[in-house]
């Protein structure tokens, strides 16, 4: 009898302490909202920043894990590994990652190509040194031949918007890029002194780097440090040279719906108060960039919105992969890259860009 007893308090307690365990592993609310992000101290950080410091997270009850400074040309791996759930990217890193086999898609438009004409908003400079030889496309050929060397061009990492839109850009002015360009892999903060010491030809920068390196121009009587804009991201590549998405794992999406439609809601929300607040964006980011001046910021799309007009932007991002020959013609169509799931959060009463 009095084994049992014991038998019975013994079945009591492991009851008890399994209930106590189910509750303390149960997911809490906090958790059940949360997205994997990784807050980059670059050109793609703004919205982050400001979405904490404006509260514009909590606001919409997304929980952001901040998963590190993960390099802007690694992100695209760490999303298909899991260890990230979203990642701002463009149209030719999403086409990347679907190549490779990641179940992705784009959920929302959030960088844009300003059309107002202001180049402090557009997406990338081109920057050379004052006495470069380098004035248009034209000037790339006689360059290899007076020098017996590709023009080195810096970029983040290849297969980004800088290659691709450099090509593009030579292209269009019938230069061949192959016969004429060397890229050469190199942070935006390390562009504007290794262009200086002459370990590249040309520098290829996002904001806030274009807008230092030209103040740093601007301000120095030395004339072996004088840059100049050789070309901009709207002449280079149109109207489309800004686009890119919130690109989220197509697992996650189907496990957590609501916590990805009130994350665009947020970062949508973010963008647009940097679009309205640029000064004070520009603020935010140098601050948490340590950058010790106001940072200049990238331009937002206020509508968030994949329709038509944005649907052929992505084509010319096809169509300039195809020409390079990263992809066969027809591919891919720009229906393969996004879904219409999360449309609810678009804006469509304002413009795209």
């Amino acid at each position: 009898m009095a084994n049992k007893k014991l038998i019975a308090i013994v079945i009591v307690i492991i009851a008890i302490i399994a209930i106590i365990a189910g509750l303390l592993f149960l997911p809490s609310s906090a958790n059940a909202n949360s997205i994997n992000g990784a807050v980059t101290k670059d050109c793609s950080g703004t919205p982050w920043f400001v979405g904490y410091e404006k509260g514009f997270f909590d606001k919409h009850n997304v929980n952001v894990v901040d998963k590190g400074d993960i390099p802007y040309a690694q992100q695209p791996a760490a999303l298909s590994s899991g260890e990230l759930n979203v990642y701002d990217g463009h149209p030719n890193a999403l086409i990347n990652l679907i190549k490779s086999g990641v179940p992705v898609k784009a959920v929302v438009v959030t960088g844009a190509e300003p059309i107002n004409g202001s180049l402090d908003e557009e997406h990338m400079h081109w920057l050379v040194k004052e006495n470069s030889s380098l004035k248009s496309p034209e000037d790339f050929e006689k360059f290899v031949k007076d020098n017996g060397r590709k023009v080195k061009v810096g970029v983040l990492a290849t297969g980004v918007c800088a290659d691709l839109e450099t090509n593009a850009w030579l292209r269009k002015n019938n230069i061949t890029p192959n016969d004429t360009v060397e890229y050469v892999t190199l942070p935006d903060n390390q562009q504007e002194q290794a262009l200086l010491q002459g370990d590249i030809d040309i520098a290829t920068l996002h904001p806030p780097f274009f807008a230092k390196a030209e103040k740093d121009s601007n301000e120095t009587n030395d004339s072996s440090k004088k840059l100049r804009i050789l070309t901009t991201s709207t002449e280079a590549f149109g109207p489309a040279a800004g686009l890119s998405f919130a690109i989220v794992n197509e697992d996650f999406i189907k496990e957590h719906p609501d916590t990805v439609r009130n994350f665009i809601k947020a970062f949508k929300d973010a963008d647009r108060w940097s679009n309205d607040n640029r000064e004070e964006a520009g603020e935010i980011t140098a601050k948490n960039i340590d950058l010790p001046y106001t940072a200049n910021v990238h331009w937002y799309s206020p509508s968030g919105a994949i329709d038509e007009e944005v649907k052929g932007y992505i084509q010319d991002w096809i169509d300039a992969m195809e020409a390079d020959g990263l992809i066969e013609h027809g591919e891919f169509v720009p229906e393969d890259l996004y879904t219409t799931e999360f449309n609810d959060t678009w804006d469509t009463s304002l413009p795209n860009q």
